[in-house]
């Protein structure tokens, strides 16, 4: 019986969720937590303190070791609260100018986590052999950069470090005195100390006041040190206070991005100072936050601890390496200046500081730190259909005949954990899903693939065989106790979870995916290679666990808390997972694995989605801004679920949410179980034909997609790139963040986020630097020609529910496959069409990348990176291809350097036959008296007369057709136009 009351109470609060917007009494305010109470109670008495403020923390001379390479500087800390208890600080220098900070206690009672870095960094970083550190009286200092102009330095009292620019602050470390790492102690001192001081109950004797030299600073009572209670729940602290608070300063910079994952506006609002926008600080604690807020700092399923600084001269960054719980005030002292205070629960310092100056550079300074988005497989480029849950067998089989009756698209048909018998995942549930495999064979015969999910955690059962062998190997998370097995709730009822930190469980989880058997215990024998996977409740999600998670006093690998490493946990499960997907046939085979938690590094092993948004105006609105603060932090292939995933959007919220959808990263469309079905064949007309066409202008536009993936997995540059990375010295672009760039296409979109809108509001700026150039803005589809402006502009254009305000950046060349596929694998041998977007000079250019999207061969050389270039001179227009990769063998491809490129390689001569079949130029001058392929015949044209790309006026483009010129895609050419 005691089973049934218990699973009677599991399944009522599994309907509880559902019924209620976000419960926010399930989480912490900062108010809440004790060491967050602690931190903005230190800052609050500097404020206080103001200018006799000073930092405790002072960096002994004498102490100082560099290394014989320079590359290295340590010193010895000491702070005047606790003279006795010793700290250690050194920088690095990075080979590409990253100054990396770290501070730890040395000899500590008990050690911090310090392996946060080792878990996000794709390598061990290469450190600079041309520094000359200088130790003066008062400081340490050294000057780098390709220029001399970057400095570093540390001040001994009170220690202080900041990384100059041509003599200005760029960044500071505790500027404002707000350092301070809580060492480790003894709960009994303190409990000495408060029997001898204090025996209020003692009868006839006087009490001894003893006072409380360190309360300026720490305050006068131990909030919180040794125990916590929130709700129902005790966190028992065996290690007792451990937090880390920092100061960040940014005195020459008036914008900061990232530090994702929050609903909020991309340019970060304040939480502190004069009339902040919110009063609490951002969290960083991988949460499950269903039906989350549109507009709050509260922390959702991922974490990203990196931020970046911005103003009209440079742009500089930090990442800050750590893995526990996180809060993060942000003030805006003056417009141009930024103050931030990180307040972290456990772990020691380890802060890395790029210098830019540029948007790219400090991009490219993040990626070289924790690597690039691994190249996706082609086909997850296109549409995902997901719901929880299709029910059976028959019923993905008839969801894909109706998609292919209407003529729509689609590459993914998705699996909620309904297929999985008793929520037990890998093993199907065969009343419903009776022939798994040959129902994945009939949609990888269209080309298609599945998606399933498997969920971290393991219904606590010997009949199933994942969890006993999980059990067997002694691999999975352990309670505070550090004995046994953490029990927790989740969709299988009683759970456990696989310590992924436990370098045992590893090859055994990748041993799970394989599609074979397996001689040492499971694998998943029905599945095949067409089935990827989706990663949820990975953060991890608990239901009865408090703030729906772990508790942070449960035990990992190496007898780390849960705290030390919560933020970090389920990357590792993706990773993993992903790696088991890669590894599970004989010729490896890219993996897509959808994560919903996620930390710094994440980017490398998969995508992410924002989780378990509403079917609101408000949530499609802040999807956008998520996705771009996504891509700011490295999370590049990202998405919102079309439609949102609660409630039911009338056909013109669903019409306007699939115009996002198309220009995001990933796209999806998901909806929650208690929804009405909303796959698109199901809409009315005009909807239904409005969303075909939608869908085929993603597909048209995948080879602009994928070249963006390309160039993203090799230079780290976002693939939807807001105003600022494009124009970083346009201030009134800074906190733009409802248009974005698609890479360097020189597409720039304005999707349409609010109800009964028939036009939009579009803002058009111009370089800075050389205002001659790009001045043109195309309509994709009119062909209309707006004019930049070097001081920007706003232009309103019509937007009935059927359009999506598009246009093409004069100076860009942009490819597309123009005939419409059930699938995207089958448009591989389609030709192209290239649009010619002329700018004020009269030149363009663009790139193509194409490979196999499906194995690594990539990396072997085995691809087709074009560039196409329009040049004028006198009279005559020329567009031209020519092999890049030629040119350009170590840019190529992510993590290879190759020395050399064959252009006839093998993928190449798969696709030789592949031609361009038309050209469309916008903007030339005047009708051509010819045209034709350089040294021949003369080819079919139309031109039609408009607007020149020179002109000052606005209007409708002359267009030019270039009739099937019968150029290949894979040969060098050119088209001249007299």
């Amino acid at each position: 019986m005691r089973s049934v009351v218990l699973f009677g109470s599991f399944y009522a609060l599994l309907a509880l969720p559902h019924a209620l917007a976000v419960k926010s009494q399930d989480f912490k305010t900062c108010s809440q937590s004790g060491f967050c109470r602690r931190g903005r109670a230190l800052a609050a008495r500097a404020q206080e303190a103001q200018s006799s403020w000073k930092s405790p923390y002072t960096v002994d001379p004498s102490s100082i070791v560099i290394s014989p390479d320079d590359s290295t500087v340590k010193a010895a800390v000491k702070s005047s609260l606790y003279p006795e208890i010793k700290f250690g600080l050194e920088l690095r220098i990075h080979d590409d100018g990253v100054v990396r900070v770290l501070l730890d206690e040395v000899d500590g009672l008990k050690k911090r986590y310090d392996e946060a870095a080792s878990w996000a960094l794709v390598s061990e970083p290469k450190l600079s052999k041309g520094i000359r550190w200088a130790a003066g009286k008062k400081e340490l200092r050294a000057v780098f950069g390709e220029k001399n102009d970057i400095e570093v330095a540390v001040d001994y009292d009170p220690l202080r470090v900041r990384l100059r620019r041509g003599g200005e602050d760029q960044i500071v470390l505790n500027g404002r005195g707000l350092l301070h790492m809580e060492h480790f102690r003894s709960q009994t001192l303190k409990e000495t100390i408060e029997e001898v001081a204090s025996d209020e109950n003692a009868e006839g004797q006087e009490v001894l006041q003893v006072e409380n030299v360190r309360a300026w600073f720490e305050g006068d009572s131990e909030d919180a040190y040794w125990e916590e209670k929130f709700s129902s729940w005790t966190d028992s602290k065996p290690k007792g206070p451990e937090s880390l608070s920092l100061d960040i300063t940014f005195p020459n910079h008036g914008t900061v991005y990232g530090i994702p994952q929050h609903a909020t506006n991309l340019s970060l609002p304040s939480t502190t100072g004069d009339s902040p926008s919110y009063t609490d600080p951002f969290r960083l604690y991988n949460a499950d936050v269903f039906e989350y807020l549109a507009s709050s700092p509260m922390s959702l399923y991922g974490s990203i601890p990196v931020m970046h600084a911005h103003s009209a001269d440079t742009t500089v960054g930090v990442f800050n390496a750590v893995g526990s719980e996180t809060w993060i005030d942000i003030s805006y002292p003056t417009k141009k200046s930024t103050h931030t205070h990180w307040i972290s629960e456990s772990g020691i310092m380890d802060v890395f500081l790029l210098p830019g100056p540029t948007p790219e550079e400090v991009f490219a300074q993040y990626a070289r730190l924790t690597g690039t988005t691994a190249l996706p497989a082609h086909w997850s480029l296109g549409y995902h259909q997901c719901r929880w849950n299709y029910v059976s067998s028959d019923d993905v089989r008839t969801v894909q005949r109706r998609f292919d009756e209407e003529d729509m698209p689609v590459d993914v048909f998705w699996l909620d954990i309904e297929y999985a018998q008793d929520h037990k995942y890998f093993i199907w549930d065969h009343k419903t899903f009776p022939d798994p495999v040959e129902m994945t064979n009939d949609v990888a015969a269209a080309g298609r693939k599945m998606v399933v999910i498997v969920d971290p955690h393991l219904k606590r059962t010997s009949d199933y065989p994942v969890y006993q062998e999980a059990s067997d190997l002694d691999i999975l998370v352990k309670p505070k106790s550090g004995e046994g097995e953490y029990e927790g709730w989740c969709w299988t009822g009683s759970s456990s979870w696989i310590d992924h930190f436990n370098p045992a469980s590893w090859d055994w989880w990748i041993s799970k995916f394989k599609t074979t058997q397996n001689d040492t215990g499971f694998s998943w024998t029905e599945s095949t290679e067409d089935i990827h996977i989706w990663n949820d409740m990975n953060e991890p999600s608990i239901f009865n666990g408090p703030e729906i998670t772990m508790p942070k006093d449960s035990i990992h690998h190496g007898g780390w808390e849960h705290r030390d490493v919560h933020n970090i946990n389920g990357m590792l499960f993706h990773n993993n997972t992903a790696q088991a997907v890669r590894l599970r046939s004989d010729i490896p085979k890219r993996p897509f694995v959808l994560t919903r938690s996620f930390f710094a590094g994440s980017q490398r092993v998969g995508a992410m989605w924002t989780g378990d948004n509403l079917g609101t105006w408000d949530h499609m609105t802040v999807g956008v801004k998520m996705v771009l603060a996504n891509g700011i932090a490295g999370m590049a292939f990202a998405g919102s679920d079309v439609g949102g995933f609660f409630g039911n959007p009338e056909p013109e919220m669903l019409v306007r949410w699939y115009q996002v959808g198309i220009f995001s990263p990933f796209f999806r469309a998901h909806a929650h179980i208690d929804t009405k079905r909303r796959e698109p064949f199901l809409l009315d007309e005009p909807y239904k034909s409005i969303v075909r066409d939608i869908l085929r202008l993603r597909y048209a536009m995948l080879p602009i997609w994928y070249t963006a993936f390309r160039e993203n997995s090799v230079t780290g540059m976002p693939i939807v790139r807001p105003h600022y990375v494009v124009f970083p010295q346009d201030t009134a672009g800074f906190a733009i963040d409802d248009q974005f760039f698609v890479g360097s296409s020189g597409i720039l979109v304005k999707p349409v986020t609010e109800k009964d809108k028939t036009e939009a509001t579009v803002y058009i700026a111009e370089d800075q630097v050389d205002i001659l150039f790009y001045q043109v803005y195309y309509d994709y589809f009119t062909q209309y020609a707006y004019r930049g402006s070097s001081k920007g502009k706003h232009i309103t254009v019509a937007a009935e529910l059927h359009q999506v305000p598009v246009f093409i950046r004069g100076g860009s060349i942009i490819p597309t496959r123009e005939r419409p596929r059930r699938s995207s694998p089958l448009m591989k041998l389609d030709p192209f069409t290239l649009r010619v977007a002329l700018s004020k000079t009269g030149t363009a250019r663009g790139d193509l990348y194409l490979d196999d999207g499906i194995t690594y061969s990539h990396q072997q050389g085995e691809f087709v990176w074009r560039e196409f270039v329009a040049e004028q001179s006198q009279q005559t227009t020329r567009i031209s291809s020519r092999d890049l990769a030629s040119h350009n063998p170590g840019k190529a491809v992510d993590g290879i350097a190759l020395t050399t490129f064959d252009p006839k390689n093998a993928f190449a001569k798969e696709i030789e036959e592949v031609r361009v079949e038309k050209i469309v130029v916008l903007g030339l001058n005047s009708k051509p008296r010819s045209v034709n392929v350089e040294g021949g015949a003369e080819l079919k044209w139309e031109f039609v007369p408009g607007v020149a790309a020179s002109d000052k006026k606005e209007g409708v483009s002359s267009v030019l057709i270039i009739k099937d010129p019968k150029v290949l895609i894979t040969t060098d050419w050119a088209i001249v136009i007299s």
